[in-house]
Parts: structure tokens; sequence; C-alpha cells
């Protein structure tokens, strides 16, 4: 652990509290003295004028779980202020699993999470069953460029105690049992909570996932479980209207009676519906007000997504045509693609489903960043929109021909699918009920790049646009989350803390573009985005990042929730 000195900087500790000038020395990895004046004492010192110093940000919606074996480091998050990172969110975890679930296990997870199943294949030594195993395993890896903090997911415990019934109907009471225990076990070995999904995920198949099937005994039992190790859960509810509504009253009505903190995603700012996030954080805040700790989660970034067309859920309200194409393997693609009777089946689809994560029925918003032939160079930039007015033919056929035109692999991106609006965003970001946190970081490598939204909050929502202050941006990202989700040594800058430090000048962050980097285990591609501009970022007192470079050290480490 290191020994750190920052000196001449406006302290924001993370508590709300107005900055201050200060200096803060580390000893050790841990936060010893916060004053003016410090002075050196063989440790290293960074000059933080004219900067801010803050706690390190926490991110509680990631899914770096199987990056951390490619990339201890998670580039890029310490170059955007990142020192905690919470993962196995989504009802997914690598553990605990039998050995021969193993493959079942990486197939959901990367249809789901959209991540390359060779990159898992090639770098997961899968080397553990239980989950205490996985994060010994997790342990045993050196370090990390920042701390991690670990989830474990219900569709792993129900599969593990159910084989593959689990994805065909509720449990028997003697099954509860092992799943509860199986949980208990997990939370005892560390794990931070469990995560679940409602409504949902589902397989590539279009099976849903197991822990949809659970009953309400089922979940009963297990926050009993979460409740008595004063644990949390986290959960996807349906994502219509109605549906989210009742799931998240329903997972109310579970915690609520054990006063158990429980947090949910899919709230995003829908410029065709303005009002609906707003409706649904007011109902949030009804239920907080109700004594009930119910938390749902918000992000800044606009979700432009880049289509898969390797697999991925990008297509999946398409559920019968241009879904199914997008996962069949290359040869059964040109088939689909020039088959009349499945062109018309996909035009009937596309123009009966109101909406997908791809926004087909505004054409103008899908546009095309790349092609692989000479002679399509003329049409980057322009939308399909653009292409069906030149060719006067139904949208789904366009599309259809110009897949078969560039090898079956063009860059489409789609525009503003939600949170396009940076007005209602910052609705979503100041509503008191919200948290900032669903940042989805480490996921979908091939659609988007997650990471960064701290960046944004800060330099769009605080400086540009002034919709938080600085001091209640920094507290959302660091002390309120520490202590909703039970990180009681970090989060808020005081002595006895963890050394996790963020220093950065407003004026000098920048939220950019992600570009591709071919960089996986593989020589696959990722979204990457640029660093933000921070000065540094210190995990346990060791500097993981400076001037947006990462430095190489590794001293996070996978932590445990104590006992």
């Amino acid at each position: 652990m290191g020994d750190l000195l920052i000196r001449g900087g406006n302290v924001v500790d993370g508590t709300g509290s107005p900055a201050r000038t200060g200096d803060v020395r580390i000893r050790d990895g841990i936060v010893t003295e916060i004053g003016v004046g410090l002075q050196p004492d063989g440790e290293r010192v960074i000059d933080a004028s004219g900067a801010y110093v803050a706690p390190g940000f926490i991110d509680v919606h990631t899914h770096f779980d199987p990056t951390l074996f490619w990339d201890p480091l998670c580039d890029p998050m310490p170059q955007h202020g990142v020192t905690t990172a919470l993962v196995g969110n989504c009802s997914l975890s690598l553990a605990p699993v039998r050995p021969a679930d193993r493959a079942k296990l990486a197939a959901l997870f990367c249809y789901i999470e959209d991540l390359p199943r060779e990159v898992l294949d090639v770098a997961l030594p899968w080397n553990w069953e239980s989950y205490g195993d996985y994060l010994d395993a997790a342990g045993e890896r050196g370090g990390y460029g920042l701390n991690v903090a670990g989830l474990v997911g219900h569709n792993m415990l129900r599969q593990y105690a159910m084989g593959d019934q689990a994805w065909e109907r509720a449990a028997t009471a003697e099954e509860r049992a092992r799943i509860a225990a199986l949980l208990a076990d997990s939370l005892d070995a560390g794990a931070f909570g469990m995560s679940t999904s409602l409504g949902f995920d589902e397989d590539r198949d279009g099976r849903p996932v197991p822990s949809r099937i659970a009953d309400d005994a089922e979940f009963a039992a297990l926050v009993d479980v979460l409740a008595d190790r004063a644990r949390f859960t986290t959960f996807i509810p349906g994502q219509s209207s109605r549906q989210m509504r009742i799931d998240v009253q329903r997972m109310a009505d579970l915690c609520g009676r054990r006063d158990l903190v429980h947090s949910w995603i899919g709230i995003f700012h829908a410029s065709d519906k303005p009002d609906w996030a707003r409706d649904m954080l007011d109902f949030a805040g009804e239920l907080q007000d109700r004594g009930i700790r119910s938390y749902p989660q918000v992000s800044p970034r606009t979700l432009d997504i880049h289509v898969n067309w390797n697999g991925g859920m990008s297509w999946m309200g398409l559920q019968e045509t241009w879904h199914q194409m997008v996962q069949a393997p290359p040869e059964d693609k040109q088939r689909m693609l020039t088959d009349p009777q499945w062109r018309v089946r996909a035009r009937e689809e596309w123009d009966r489903v109101p909406r997908t994560m791809i926004p087909h029925r505004h054409p103008e918003r899908i546009r095309f960043v790349s092609v692989t032939r000479p002679e399509n160079e003329k049409w980057v930039g322009s939308t399909l929109a653009d292409l069906v007015a030149a060719r006067g033919e139904h949208p789904s056929d366009v599309l259809a021909d110009w897949l078969l035109d560039n090898d079956l692999r063009p860059g489409i991106v789609g525009i503003g699918v939600s949170n396009a609006d940076a007005a209602g965003v910052a609705q979503t970001l100041a509503h008191p009920a919200s948290i900032i946190a669903n940042s989805d970081a480490g996921a979908h490598l091939a659609m988007m790049c997650a990471i960064g939204d701290t960046t944004l909050t800060l330099a769009r929502h605080v400086r540009d646009r002034g919709d938080l202050s600085l001091e209640r941006a920094v507290h959302e990202m660091t002390g309120r989350l520490a202590g909703l989700f039970g990180f009681t040594d970090r989060g808020v800058l005081r002595e006895g803390a963890a050394g996790d430090i963020v220093v950065f000048a407003l004026d000098e962050l920048e939220w950019g573009r992600d570009v591709f980097a071919s960089d996986l285990p593989t020589g696959a591609a990722r979204l990457r985005r640029p660093a933000g501009g921070y000065r540094a970022t210190a995990v346990a007192g060791t500097v993981v990042q400076e001037a947006g470079e990462l430095t190489g050290a590794r001293p996070g480490r996978f932590l445990r929730a104590a006992h």
C-alpha cells in the first residue's frame, strides 16, 4: 500500500459538505491526516493546485467479472476516476458453477452482456466451483487497477441447486432451502449481495432466465438470508411501464418488511415519452417516503448503440426475423437475407413491433459509420432513411441489402436510443429518489463503451449545465453509494478511510467519443473511451493513473464483505 501527500487542492469530501482548501496525507493505503499546510514526510507528493481532491468514484453497476482475467487494470476505468466497481449484476456472476455447467454459463453471460465467447474460452481459468473458490481465484491474480466487490447471481444459484429444471419451474421447498443455503455460503465467503432479474433477460433462444421463474416463496427465503447478514439486492424489472411498476412493487413488498436495500435499473429518459422517467422516479420516491429502501439507478449517458452482427441483443425486439438472423452463423445469415419468404416475414415484423433496442421505426436514427467496400464509402455518415429515400424500398429490405453489400459486417449505430435529451436526463440525475449508478461498464463491448458516466456527470451536468452542484455530484458518486451498498471504509475522505483518491479540475475534464480498439485476448475489438482528463487517480495511496496514462500499478483488491 502506498504513501501519498496531495497538497494545495480543494477537498470535496464525499459527504455533500462545501469544498474546502486542504491537503490529504495517506500512509500505508489509509487516510491519516487532512489539514492545511501539511509538510512532506518522505512520501510521494502530488500538487493539486487549482484542482479538487475527492474520494475515488464508486460504480455499482458493472460487468467486469470476466474482464478482470485479461485486463486487471480495467482500462479505462481509472482514467475516469473510478476506484471501486461492483460486479455480478443482472443475475449473472461467474460462481457458483458446476464444471458441467461452465459452458452454459459462458454462453448465457456472453449473450446477455454481448461479450465475445472465444475471449472467455481463452481467458478464464474456470478453476473454481463455489463462490468462495471464485473469490480465492480472483484474489490470486496479483491485484487490480481498482477495487472490486462482487454480487452473486440468482441465475447461478438456481442452476447450481436445480440443474436445468431451474429454467422450467418454481423451486420445491427442499430446493428453496438449497438455494438459500447457497446464497448464505456466498455471502459468508464475501459476496456483498445478490443480483436478480425479474422481467427482462433471456437466453439466445428466447427462454426467460432462471431467476424469472422464481416465485415469491423463493424470493422471501433469499430476502431473509440477505437481511440476516445486512446485505442488499439489485434487480432488473420488466421494461414496459406497467411491468416495471409491478416488479418494483413486488420487490418493495418483499424487501420492505425486512428493511432491505434494493436497487434496480431501467430508468432512462425517452424523448417520445418525456414524463415516463419522472413518473417512475416519483413512484420510487413514494416508496422511500414510506421507509422502503428502493433505489432506482440512472445514468447520464445517451444510448448510442453499435449493432453487433455476430450476436447480442441489439434486435431482440424483432425476435422472429432480424434477431434470429443476428444469432445465426455467417452462411445462414446469407441464406436468410436472400430468402424472399424471410424478407416478407421481416417486413411484417418490422411494421408490427413498435420498438426494439435499435430504433428501427426511426430510420433517420440508424447511422452508417463504416463500410467494407470502396463503392459504399459515400454513404458513411448517412442514415438508413437516406438510403431508403434513394432506393425507394421497405427499410427492412434496404437494410438487408446493405448487409449483403458490406459482407455482413457494416458499421451501424442506433442514435439516441434513450437519454438523448440532456435536460430530460438532468431531471433523472437530480431527482431525490434516484442514484447515479447505472453505467453497465464492462458489458456490450462491441455495442458501446459504458465507461465514463462519472466524467459526463461532472463535465456536462455540473460544469456546463449546472444541474448539480459539484459537492452533490461527488456525494452521489461516492459517499451516498458507499453508505447504501456497505462500503464502510471508502466513499468519504476522512481519517481512517481507504486512501482511494481522485484529483481533477472541472475545466480539464472531457467526455470523448468511444472508438474501437482491437486489444482483447483474441485480437477482437472493443469500444474504448479516451481518458477523461483527471490529473491523478490513486487506489490505497498508490497512483494508478496520471494525466490519462495508466501507471501499471495494481494496488486494488477483490473486496470481501464483512461477516
